[in-house]
């Protein structure tokens, strides 16, 4: 791949010798972007219009930093970087917001799965995941000439 090209869908994230650690993140951030469409979180006005703001200031540069990782650009990686420890702040800051991803249904196998994805495409857990990886996502984009 040269430097120049940038593709949406990189034809080489599905090869079989493309690091999971770049493909992993790059899905992950761009679920992180689009949930908020797909989610009504329950919390009081102020705080839903507080974090839909946040999210919709999110949704694209979430989506073109998932696609820049996919394509080893060292900028996306800083980028999704300082959107994660940036929400990780405002978490720690407003923690009554992680009521919003726990999801409560009648059925307790439904309320633990859906839990388990929103606190990792929309909460916390996905950004300390970010956080994590990005070390060595970053080692990966080296390899962009």
């Amino acid at each position: 791949m040269t430097e120049k090209s940038f593709r949406i869908f990189p034809s080489e994230r599905m090869s079989v010798d493309f690091p999971w650690p770049i493909w992993a993140v790059g899905w992950l951030c761009i679920f992180k972007g689009i949930i908020w469409l797909a989610y009504e979180p329950n919390l009081p006005d102020n705080l839903v219009t507080f974090f839909g703001l946040k999210y919709l200031l999110q949704i694209l540069p979430l989506i073109v930093f998932g696609i820049g990782i996919w394509n080893r650009r060292r900028w996306a990686v800083w980028g999704a970087a300082a959107i994660c420890a940036l929400n990780l702040i405002l978490f720690f800051f407003t923690p009554q917001a992680l009521s919003a991803t726990v999801v409560k249904s009648e059925v307790v196998v439904w309320s633990i799965l859906l839990s388990i994805i929103t606190l990792v495409c929309n909460g916390p857990l996905g950004d300390l995941l970010v956080l994590i990886a990005t070390p060595t996502v970053l080692k990966h984009t080296k390899e962009v000439k």
